[in-house]
């Protein structure tokens, strides 16, 4: 957001220190990690993400996985399963130019991105996305396997596995996130057999979610967890115990808190109330730095962030699609 009244800065040493330390709990489990760059959306953050060992990337659009692409980082996720005709002829047109799986949830995405795909002559990964917005397992066995027998079919397309999500509301986040995980996983693992069992191939069971990978990573059969806000964390995840207050690896400065406030106060987590973010930035002192609430939806209001100790702008990747 070109003229927002904040500075936003990294600190680069807990930066790397908590990548390294999520990085480790995952491959110390056998899982791969997928970083989603909603949590940064910087080229250099990523770049450090995949040197310490990121099978590669997770993006909601196009146009920011060409900017990764452009860096380097040839395995990409679209994790959003896009409906629109339009955006199944942009990723086609990306597929040709790297590994790219794409999330799916209806028959009519897979015809539709198969299509795409022959048109452009390139081959898209699928993903079969478990449940919906609410609940991992929402949606029937027999549901999922059809949709996974539909992407097997198409020639253009190769079906890489499954993906699920379980999102969390305020009494899961206080008592229950790391149970969550273990659930939300299971469940994966175990649509994933299905899948098996019915002779389709299913190399990935991956699941997504900063807040429940302490849980996820442990169950046997996950291959993969996707995350966001683990490598700058945020007070979000501070006060839910996925990090320590000193983890957080990001703070905002305004010379006028007032005006940060609605900033900073965008899209709060569920768990979140109030009190938790909708004056945190005119709680403090003017240039007395505050670690974000939300810290995916604080940068996706700004364009670049300064890194501390150094001379250096990191611009942001904020890159929506668009049709035409």
């Amino acid at each position: 957001m070109s003229g927002a009244p904040i500075a936003v800065e990294i600190d680069p040493s807990r930066l790397d220190r908590n990548i390294r330390r999520f990085h480790d709990r995952a491959a110390g489990a056998g899982v791969a990690v997928r970083p989603h760059v909603k949590g940064h959306m910087t080229v250099e953050i990523a770049r450090r993400q995949m040197r310490y060992g990121a099978c590669g990337i997770a993006v909601v659009h196009v146009a920011e996985a060409r900017a990764y692409l452009a860096a380097g980082v040839t395995d990409i996720l679209m994790a959003h399963p896009w409906r629109e005709p339009w955006r199944w002829r942009l990723m086609a047109g990306l597929a040709a130019d790297c590994r790219l799986s794409a999330l799916v949830d209806r028959v009519g995405t897979v015809r539709g991105l198969a299509r795409a795909a022959a048109a452009a002559g390139s081959v898209i990964g699928v993903r079969v996305r478990l449940g919906d917005d609410d609940d991992v397992a929402a949606v029937a066995d027999d549901e999922l396997v059809a949709l996974a027998r539909a992407a097997h079919a198409e020639p253009s397309l190769r079906l890489d596995g499954v993906h699920g999500y379980q999102p969390l509301d305020a009494a899961q986040a206080v008592s229950g996130r790391v149970g969550a995980g273990r659930a939300a996983a299971a469940y994966v693992t175990r649509i994933a057999g299905v899948l098996r069992a019915r002779g389709l191939p299913c190399p990935v069971a991956a699941v997504s979610g900063t807040p429940t990978a302490e849980g996820a990573v442990g169950v046997p059969g996950v291959t993969e967890v996707c995350a966001g806000a683990y490598a700058l964390q945020d007070t979000g995840m501070a006060a839910i115990g996925v990090c320590a207050a000193d983890d957080i690896a990001v703070s905002v400065t305004a010379a006028d808190p007032a005006a940060a406030d609605p900033i900073l106060a965008a899209y709060p987590y569920p768990w979140q109330g109030p009190a938790a973010y909708a004056r945190a930035a005119s709680s403090a002192p003017a240039h007395a730095p505050v670690h974000p609430p939300h810290v995916c939806a604080l940068v996706r209001q700004i364009d670049a962030v300064t890194v501390r100790g150094a001379a250096t702008t990191w611009p942001i990747t904020n890159r929506p699609d668009r049709p035409g």
